[in-house]
């Protein structure tokens, strides 16, 4: 998919938007990430987002717990839209998350009925996000290379 042909400006972003904390998946403007579904609360998230916008936030938790759902975050996450799923039949997603623009965590706010998290995000200073080849220029690829393979 190039640019992102379902928002053209932060403001016709969600005002909320679920929250999936999960180390080691990161999620980029315009890039994929796969995931395997198969925790009850984020089952809930997934059909709640079907339902609607098709969004929930990737970010990475800042410390290991026993439960990420109830980790603290990081700052900066990314808007992902659900662009692929299948059900499969011992009752998983499998879906396929495009990048759509990063966001802070304005708020957060109660627990869903679900058991997921919900926030407000500030999708401020990231409107390059969804352009094609937005903010790209702007990268320096050798120290983004250099930190990758440190992580990995």
């Amino acid at each position: 998919m190039t640019g992102m042909p379902y928002y053209h400006a932060v403001g016709e972003l969600p005002r909320t938007m679920a929250i999936f904390p999960l180390p080691g998946a990161l999620l980029l403007p315009r890039g994929t990430l796969p995931l395997n579904i198969f925790e009850p609360r984020y089952l809930t998230m997934i059909e709640d987002a079907l339902k609607s916008e098709r969004l929930i936030g990737m970010i990475q938790p800042d410390e290991e717990t026993a439960d990420i759902g109830t980790a603290h975050c990081f700052e900066v996450g990314c808007a992902g839209r659900i662009t692929q799923f299948t059900e499969t039949d011992d009752g998983r997603f499998l879906i396929t998350l495009t990048g759509v623009a990063r966001f802070r965590i304005a708020r957060e706010l109660p627990v869903m009925d679900g058991g997921y998290r919900l926030i407000e995000p500030d999708f401020s200073g990231f409107d390059a996000d969804l352009r094609p080849q937005g903010g790209s220029g702007a990268i320096d690829r050798d120290a983004l290379a250099q930190h990758l393979k440190a992580f990995l």
